[in-house]
């Protein structure tokens, strides 16, 4: 049944449209060796609301209104190691969707945890260059999910980086 609950929260948080907006561009902060190459840099969608709460090297949490939203790079390589990173899971438990974009791999999954006023809904993407993974969190009350669907699917299509 929760298999079930997460495969129609992806579906309906992959879906929707709206207006492009107005873009934006981070640039990470992270020590790189001098055989590694340098980082591209995320670009996304910033939601209008977002406040950034706290940055720490390249690590960014923003609050956005009803739901945080985090950025970070990490090392490339393991991916499996990233989204348990990233979310506490292993990969094998999630449903995580594998695509192409931009000549980068993207990979992308829902999942839920118990928060302390009640389950918390989570979405992330990463987008693996070879080198680094880019990551995009967002966490949100679960009860929250249907209102916030179209603003992550516009932040989340948005997401993107450059060299």
């Amino acid at each position: 049944m929760l298999k079930i609950i997460v495969i129609l929260l992806i579906l309906g948080l992959l879906t929707g449209c709206s207006d492009p907006t107005v873009y934006e561009t981070l640039a990470d902060v992270i020590h790189v060796s001098a055989t590694q190459p340098q980082p591209g840099q995320m670009v996304l969608e910033f939601p209008q609301q977002a406040a950034i709460m706290t940055a720490s090297g390249s690590d960014m949490l923003y609050t956005c209104g009803d739901y945080t939203m985090s950025l970070q790079t990490l090392e490339g390589g393991d991916v499996a190691s990233t989204v348990r990173t990233l979310c506490g899971y292993d990969m094998e438990k999630l449903t995580v969707m594998e695509t192409n974009c931009d000549g980068h791999v993207r990979y992308e999954w829902v999942w839920t945890s118990a928060g302390e006023t009640g389950d918390v809904i989570c979405r992330a993407a990463v987008l693996d260059d070879g080198n680094y993974h880019y990551c995009l969190c967002v966490q949100a009350e679960a009860e929250k999910a249907g209102e916030l669907s179209q603003a992550w699917n516009q932040l989340f299509r948005s997401f993107c980086m450059e060299h």
